[in-house]
């Protein structure tokens, strides 16, 4: 049954690519139209797909767990207990309740983060002495916790894992290629829900709903941005060696001033629920590696105004 399903998928990949091979050209359809319609074929099948090979949580978090080991070598434990302290307030925020989050400090000058499936979070210490406050590591930390959340880091992991448990390994490699020209790299779309949902864990959590905005724009004006010639996977990076796996920021993510507009018409359109509030900035409390649920500082707050 299981087998059917998959095979199932594959022709509707086929069927999807024949609608953009065959018949005679319609002078009115662009290329365009169809690249669309080849893009939104492959993301309905991926969806299907999605839903029947579903990794459990307990399953992804043994997956990231894996991952994970050959990492911690170059962990550093006191910035992790700080960052894991910090991200504390915007677990119960979250929607999947069954994954426990680990969160690690890399030695690495690196200003970067990423997430692997299973609730691993991974924080570059150069964007510890980048960021300006716990606020905008927060929001850091929110945006990459939501990319679990939303399932963006497990779907690359999905198809392989659960054929081969289904002892289907010559149908895997098929699969496998047409998941990876559907999903290759986090999708401008997933990158958007993170940044979204991001906000909001870090804005339900207390933490100033501007700092996301401001750690992009100065991103942006102090390291610039390299052209993206090629995207980089969270699952390509853990496979590489430690040096190669601690990429630049801007490799792995949108360009930061989009980011930023996106972010900030997202506070003014809700500002109406915001104003009258105090949310915390923390400048104090990143600088001293003391997270907020042991130290808050009352000038620290900041009331958005009317």
């Amino acid at each position: 049954m299981q087998r059917i399903k998959f095979l199932a998928v594959l022709i509707f990949l086929a069927a999807g690519a024949g609608l953009a091979t065959r018949g005679t050209p319609d002078p009115e359809v662009s290329l365009n139209s169809l690249v669309d319609l080849w893009s939104d074929t492959l993301r309905d099948t991926d969806q299907i797909g999605m839903k029947l090979t579903r990794v459990s949580d307990a399953e992804e978090m043994q997956i990231g767990a894996e991952l994970a080991r050959g990492m911690m070598g170059t962990e550093d434990p006191a910035a992790s207990a700080y960052v894991t302290k910090v991200a504390e307030p915007l677990l119960p925020h979250l929607r999947r309740r069954g994954i426990r989050y680990q969160f690690h400090v890399i030695n690495s000058d690196q200003v970067n983060a990423f997430a692997i499936p299973g609730g691993q979070i991974f924080v570059m210490r150069g964007l510890l002495d980048f960021a300006d406050s716990e606020a905008e590591l927060a929001s850091v930390l929110g945006h990459e916790m939501s990319h679990v959340d939303l399932r963006h880091c497990i779907e690359r992991y999905q198809y392989e894992s659960k054929l081969k448990k289904a002892g289907m390994p010559e149908a895997g490699g098929i699969v496998e290629l047409a998941h990876r020209l559907a999903t290759q790299g986090f999708s401008s779309q997933q990158e958007a829900e993170a940044d979204g949902q991001g906000e909001r864990l870090s804005i339900e959590s207390g933490y100033d709903p501007d700092a996301a905005v401001a750690l992009f724009l100065r991103m942006k004006s102090r390291l610039g941005e390299p052209t993206r010639d090629q995207k980089t996977t969270p699952a390509g990076e853990v496979l590489q060696s430690t040096g190669e796996l601690v990429t630049a920021y801007f490799r792995t993510h949108p360009p930061s001033e989009e980011r930023a507009k996106r972010l900030a018409d997202m506070v003014a359109r809700n500002h109406r629920d915001l104003a009258g509030r105090s949310f915390y900035v923390g400048k104090e409390n990143l600088r001293e590696r003391i997270a907020r649920a042991n130290r808050a500082y009352p000038a620290e707050y900041r009331r958005i105004q009317p």
